[in-house]
């Protein structure tokens, strides 16, 4: 008798990826259910036979990367066409990479909208590419995706697979295939389900299933984008993202998936054959101000996959220390957890504004004008070391 992954894991590292429910030989001796916390993990039933297999599919078991360090290479990117930027989070690669494969008969995986959360699909035509567009903060129910992917490569076809990078640790514990290429995302980590609807329910005064949502709403900028909630086609609420109380939480790392804050998939090499992000703090001889991707090639097969997409693009070439200067969850970055245990006591027996001014509330006026002069020297500060270095 051998013990179950999240058995022998925890639910403190388990990161919620799938990888077990789809290597799971037993049908119905996984499911996964919302835990108390709001993240989707596993749960082992009746139908277990404690055959310990569900082990050769989680990443936090059995970590196999094949990438090397030295085929890593860093760009600043954006796509020509600026219809693709504008409806984009940051700078459009994803689309251009999900075109080459849409155009030639491939299959492309990755996450969208439905009943008000974020489930995992295969598309196979142009038309339905909107769907997975834009950034998406909530937990992927990735389900089956891992096996669909296995039978699409029986079919002979290729793919291409987008998602966070434990998913993308996940499936390369599963899967290992020559027409598989992967794409995983800069991730500051996922934040609870449970926390995100109890504010569309106090704040909103709404159903989470009736809401749809842009968290990057580009219309006041790339960098200063705006979060927008509608119900029926309706704005309901649209603030700039640093006045969203529950994006607030979410940046502040105050109810982030447990192992998040240590993530073991932030590594370098990365385990997919491509990163995208936005490529916040980038020098302005790199940037397009109407959205500017992060792009990190991790692999012989991620190179030959950019060159196919160069001539729809604008690149400049990078180092990696200044991409990770405004990105640091490209690499072993740590997030203090300091609130969220207290948080998540108090979770149940309070409101969400009542929440909110206890453990990330807006500074006071008094607190930014004391900070003013030290933002002030801070600037001067880093314009100065930019002159001296020639950045």
């Amino acid at each position: 008798m051998k013990q179950s992954a999240i058995e022998t894991i925890g639910y403190d590292r388990c990161t919620g990826c799938y990888g077990c429910l789809n290597t799971c030989p037993v049908h119905g001796a996984i499911e996964f259910k919302l835990t108390d916390e709001g993240f989707y993990k596993p749960f082992v039933t009746n139908e277990c036979v404690h055959c310990g297999y569900c082990q050769e599919g989680c990443p936090v078991i059995k970590k196999v990367n094949n990438n090397q360090e030295e085929d890593l290479e860093v760009y600043s990117c954006w796509s020509k066409d600026e219809n693709i930027v504008k409806i984009s989070s940051s700078g459009g690669i994803f689309s251009e990479l999900a075109k080459i494969y849409l155009e030639d008969n491939g299959i492309v995986f990755g996450a969208k909208w439905e009943n008000g959360e974020i489930v995992h699909t295969s598309i196979s035509d142009l038309k339905d590419l909107k769907g997975l567009q834009k950034s998406k903060y909530l937990q992927s129910k990735i389900d089956n995706s891992y096996i669909k992917v296995k039978e699409f490569l029986k079919e002979g076809k290729k793919i291409l697979f987008v998602g966070t990078p434990c998913e993308i640790a996940a499936l390369n514990t599963i899967i290992q295939h020559k027409n598989l290429t992967t794409v995983d995302v800069v991730c500051h980590g996922i934040p609870s389900y449970n926390i995100y609807k109890k504010y569309i329910s106090e704040v909103l005064k709404s159903d989470y299933r009736k809401i749809e949502v842009n968290f990057r709403n580009k219309e006041t900028g790339w960098e200063n984008y705006s979060i927008t909630y509608k119900e029926n086609e309706r704005i309901i609420q649209e603030h700039l993202h640093g006045q969203d109380i529950w994006f607030k939480g979410f940046l502040a790392d105050i109810y982030l998936n447990s192992p998040c804050y240590n993530c073991e998939f932030r590594t370098i090499p990365r385990f997919a054959d491509i990163t995208l992000g936005d490529f916040w703090g980038v020098p302005q001889e790199l940037k397009n101000i109407n959205g500017t991707s992060v792009v990190t090639l991790n692999s012989k097969k991620g190179k030959e996959l950019f060159e196919k997409i160069k001539d729809k693009i604008e690149y400049k070439k990078t180092e990696f220390e200044i991409a990770r200067r405004g990105n640091p969850c490209i690499y072993n970055h740590k997030l203090s957890k300091e609130k969220r245990e207290k948080f998540f006591k108090d979770f149940p027996k309070k409101d969400f504004i009542t929440l909110h001014k206890k453990y990330f509330p807006y500074p006071s006026k008094a607190s930014k004008i004391i900070n003013f002069p030290r933002r002030v020297l801070g600037f001067i500060k880093r314009r100065i070391l930019k002159i001296v270095k020639g950045v």
